[in-house]
């Protein structure tokens, strides 16, 4: 299509019902009926390129073309439009003589009707068309000229066609209806390209293969507008196509806008906070020009989510813009109407929270002005609601406005914002455009900083922090950034907030904190190995005796200390008014709040045991949080409360929908932690797949140093998984990885501690299992969290002392669980009975061993399931029992294809472990062919040749899924066969079933 600054493409596209309209006026002029066409659009529709090719089409079929063009420069010219029209020298100079007796400002001379009738004897050979394209931007003169020919034209063989702009840029009302109110005066609007006309216009050039996968991006980007697609096809051509290419800066003010991790020269806490940053890995790159302009020579990525998909799936890559496509935004904007680039430009400032009140304020318009300008751009494609359509354009429009003004219209943005209350997110982005000195602007760049941390925006809200540490200038505003910066690097990896702990204790320690940001300072003094640290800022928060609002986040945090980090809080105890609450008194809430309640509830299921009040009122909260709103700690506690209250289904019920909620932020504090207590929660269900699954991703989500002291639990939930579903050096390879020392003063390594027992004894350490478990089992009397239901230590010291053969130490221990608060629950008592009946003589046995199965399958632990159906398996085949024994071990084997602890099934049930599974194929001495068979494996490929499936071998053989895989797979390697059907074919005639009695390893008989 031919556009006003380029010829490359001359495609006519979507034009043909416009095209026919013009044909057929041209004939009705050849017949003596002369008329107008008026075509209107918005800028870069192609009104010129439609004229254009009109024009070469009248010009062929044997019209006389007389064509103009309207220029801003030549408006005070008188007659300028009229001598295009009409040359003097030329066949038509009449029409010249003509326009100089009707256009004058004192009327029509006399001498008119003789010019027009000798004009009418000069268009009696050809018809005539008669274009003037721009035609707004004729001179006056010619416009009286004009109209005098419209009104005569009805009988004449003449077709006049005028162009213009939609919008304030048009004819004047009075001449509009001049020559809207003739009867053969006809408006023609263009319209932007459908998507189906983008890939018309851009096959030609790219390949319809390759025009059908980028249609959509291109459409997007440029919203069907013809002057748009040029530019951005010619940038698409021009770097090869597909070639992504990000702007490598980006001026969004003067020397204010800074990527990610950048700081302004001078500033010693920006480097300070960039290297935490860096160190921490969590740095993005800003594409730059975000808020600002580009150079002309740099490209940008098209942000459209449609096009990105559909080029990616197709192997294309995406569109790019560069200079081509800037240029084309240029000569929409500035080639009308001063008013036209005035509000693009506001509008590319403002983005998506343009709206016309706004932009007429912002760039000193008219309202009424506006909207007029806006609709001649929404109908040229160029907006997607009230905003430009998309970044690109507005980036481009940007890229030539001087700094000064850029900076001024951002402030002037800020300002306006902020008087109509908008987001604070919205208004930070022109702050860190172009700073504002203001009172307000220090709030502003916090508040936002939360908000987009909160929404997953993290470099925005890190750019917003960094600016705001510019504006501290007092000790309380310096403090406000201080614990906003803490705030936002905790939310995304705690690792970041290291190097502004110091300053952290400092300001809690000397009270220049408020309550809930000290109270906020212990959790990460804490959380990062630095306990006497934060006694010390508990024992400052506890000291503040006169005020009495400390005292709810004084009681939060010591609730928290007391079931996470107990060596602490006694540090700090009989420091401050606090009163420790009567023993079995109800706990005095200080604060109706989740965090009151929440921390309350957990401290008392540790050191209580389940109660159906504490999981209700867990359940309350969970319900009545939103995710987006509430602390992640918050969350944590009720979620425990209803796993350590033995309600692992309901715990895993709002753990799922929280991470769901968190479901477009898979890293981050809140997604780690709540991964890990997902995986806690698979653990104590059993599900060991899920558990390792979850522990991996929670230790994915942050950094490792991030996690600090609390890394025990994901990697306790990793160890104990692995160790249950697989190989064990998996699990010693976890265990091996370096934790922080204080870690073992806390509850994440109680949990960790007894991990690392239950790997002891997969491995035949039991002496190792003992001391690991009896560590746990002091550590949790002296914190006061010895309740089985978070950690039965007993019963698993007890299996320790079995191993050892210590059966009368054992006994004690699993009565005292029982007794414990929470032992008589279904998944406790179970394993206590279980550990009962290795104490006991064979005859009571198998009923306990009964009991316990029925117990832990009402809970739902496959786990401790497993365990429990191996011991009365073996007790059945001890009483005589065999059949039963089988059907326990039936059992045992579809509760491991549900729960994937293969690991722990071959340990159990050694017998159904594949002979010689490490021993590598082909050994010399190995009989060839079905001779090499184990005995096993002669079973197992029995089956397989008669046709069953795997499922249905492990049915018959009692056995799992996996093992019956691991049989096949080394048939087939010692059989040198591929499937199944060649297994049948190879071992026809074979009496499968066969054994050698000596070695289990001899050749097959054959049958006859």
């Amino acid at each position: 299509m031919v556009l006003e600054y380029s010829g490359e493409f001359s495609d006519i596209v979507e034009r043909g019902e416009e095209m026919s309209v013009l044909t057929r006026a041209l004939t009705h002029a050849a017949h003596g009926e002369g008329g107008v066409v008026l075509v209107d659009s918005g800028p870069g529709v192609g009104r010129t390129a439609l004229l254009t090719a009109f024009l070469r089409r009248a010009a062929a079929s044997g019209a006389v073309v007389c064509a103009a063009t309207g220029a801003s420069a030549e408006t005070g010219s008188d007659f300028g439009i009229a001598g295009q029209l009409f040359p003097s020298g030329g066949p038509l100079a009449a029409g010249l003589r003509l326009a100089h007796a009707t256009g004058h400002s004192g009327g029509v001379r006399p001498e008119s009707g003789a010019h027009w009738e000798e004009l009418c004897r000069e268009l009696r050979w050809a018809p005539v068309v008669l274009a003037v394209d721009d035609v707004q931007l004729a001179d006056t003169a010619s416009l009286r000229f004009l109209l005098y020919l419209v009104r005569r034209l009805r009988a004449a063989p003449v077709l006049m066609v005028l162009t213009e702009p939609t919008g304030p840029g048009a004819l004047p009302p009075t001449v509009q209806a001049e020559l809207l109110r003739q009867p053969h005066c006809r408006r023609l609007g263009l319209r932007p390209l459908s998507a189906e006309g983008v890939a018309r216009m851009i096959a030609p050039h790219l390949g319809h293969g390759e025009a059908a996968q980028l249609a959509t991006g291109f459409h997007a980007v440029t919203g069907g507008n013809p002057l748009l697609l040029t530019g951005l096809l010619t940038d698409h051509r021009t770097t090869g196509g597909g070639q992504r290419y990000d702007a490598a800066d980006g001026t969004a003010g003067e020397g204010h806008r800074h990527g990610a991790g950048e700081w302004a020269a001078g500033d010693e806490e920006g480097q300070r906070y960039h290297d935490a940053e860096r160190a921490a890995g969590d740095r993005q790159r800003y594409h730059a020009g975000r808020d600002g302009a580009v150079g002309g020579g740099q490209r940008y990525e098209v942000a459209g989510p449609a096009a990105g998909e559909r080029c990616r799936g197709g192997g294309v890559g995406l569109p790019v813009a560069g200079a081509a496509f800037a240029h084309a935004v240029l000569v929409w904007a500035y080639r009308g109407q001063p008013v036209l680039a005035d509000v693009a430009c506001g509008l590319a400032v403002l983005g998506s929270g343009a709206t016309p009140a706004l932009v007429a304020c912002l760039v000193d318009r008219g309202a009424d002005e506006v909207a007029r300008v806006m609709t001649a751009l929404d109908t040229a494609g160029l907006l997607d609601g009230t905003a430009l359509r998309g970044e690109l354009v507005g980036r481009a429009l940007l890229e030539h406005v001087d700094a000064p003004t850029r900076g001024h219209l951002h402030q002037r943005a800020a300002r306006l914002l902020h008087d109509d209350g908008a987001r604070p997110a919205d208004i930070a982005r022109h702050l860190l455009a172009a700073p504002v000195d203001a009172p307000w602007a220090l709030r502003t760049l916090l508040a936002a900083a939360e908000q987009a941390v909160r929404e997953g925006r993290r470099e925005f809200g890190l750019d917003c922090l960094r600016l705001a540490g510019r504006y501290a200038n007092t000790g309380t505003d310096r403090a406000a950034v201080l614990t906003a910066r803490v705030r936002t690097g905790w939310e995304i990896d705690p690792r970041l907030i290291g190097p502004w702990l110091d300053e952290l204790r400092a300001a809690a320690t000397q009270g220049r904190l408020d309550d809930a940001d000290a109270a906020a300072a212990v959790r990460h003094l804490a959380w990062q190995d630095r306990f006497t640290e934060a006694a010390d800022c508990l024992t400052a928060l506890a000291g503040r005796t006169g005020d009495t609002a400390a005292q709810p986040e004084l009681h939060v945090v010591r609730q928290w200390l007391r079931h996470t980090c107990p060596t602490v809080a006694p540090a700090a105890e009989g420091t401050g008014p606090h009163t420790p609450a009567a023993p079995g008194a109800a706990p005095r809430l200080r604060r109706l709040s989740p965090a009151s309640y929440a921390v309350e509830l957990l401290g008392r299921t540790l050191g209580d045991g389940p109660a159906d009040h504490t999981v209700a009122t867990a359940e309350e909260i969970l319900r009545g949080c939103r995710f987006e709103e509430t602390a992640v700690e918050v969350l944590e506690a009720a979620l425990l409360a209803l796993a350590y209250g033995e309600r692992p289904d309901r715990a895993l019920h709002h753990c799922d929908a929280l991470l769901a909620r968190a479901g477009g932020r898979p890293a981050g504090t809140a997604t780690a932690i709540l991964s890990g207590v997902r995986a806690e929660v698979a653990l104590r269900q059993g599900a060991v797949s899920d558990a390792e699954r979850y522990a991996t991703r929670a230790l994915g989500a942050i950094s490792r140093a991030g996690w600090g002291v609390a890394v025990g639990s994901p990697l306790a939930a990793l160890v104990r998984a692995a160790t249950v579903s697989g190989p064990t050096d998996v699990a010693g390879a976890h265990l091996n990885q370096d934790v922080p020392e204080g870690m073992f003063r806390t509850r994440h390594g109680l949990l960790y501690l007894h991990a690392r027992g239950h790997y002891h004894l997969a491995v035949d350490r039991p002496a190792a299992a003992l001391d690991d478990f009896l560590t746990c089992g002091a550590l949790a009397r002296d914190w006061g969290m010895d309740v089985p239901t978070f950690l039965p230590w007993r019963t698993s010291a007890a299996q320790a002392h079995l191993a050892l053969g210590n059966v009368g130490q054992a006994r004690p221990l699993a009565r005292e669980q029982l007794a414990r608060p929470g032992g008589g629950t279904p998944r406790c008592r179970g394993v206590s009975l279980r550990v009962l009946a290795a104490t006991s003589d064979l005859t009571r046995r198998s009923a306990l061993l009964h009991e316990s199965v029925n117990l832990l399958e009402s809970c739902g632990d496959h786990v401790e399931l497993l365990h429990s159906l191996a011991a009365h398996s073996q007790a059945l085949h001890e009483l005589g029992a065999p059949a039963k024994a089988r059907m326990a071990a039936r059992h045992a084997r579809t509760v491991t294809d549900d729960c994937g602890a293969d690991g722990l099934f071959r340990r159990l049930f050694k017998d159904e472990v594949p002979e010689a599974a490490d021993e590598p194929a082909g050994l010399p001495d190995d009989p060839p062919g079905p001779a090499s068979l184990t005995a096993a494996e002669r079973r197992v490929t029995a089956l397989a040749a008669l046709g069953h499936s795997n499922r249905e071998i492990g049915r018959k053989l009692f056995i799992t899924k996996s093992t019956v895989e691991q049989h096949l797979t080394r048939v087939y390697r010692k059989l040198g066969v591929r499937s199944r059907a060649d297994l049948g074919d190879l071992l026809a005639g074979v009496n499968l079933t066969g054994q050698n009695q000596g070695t289990g390893r001899g050749p097959l008989a054959a049958t006859g």
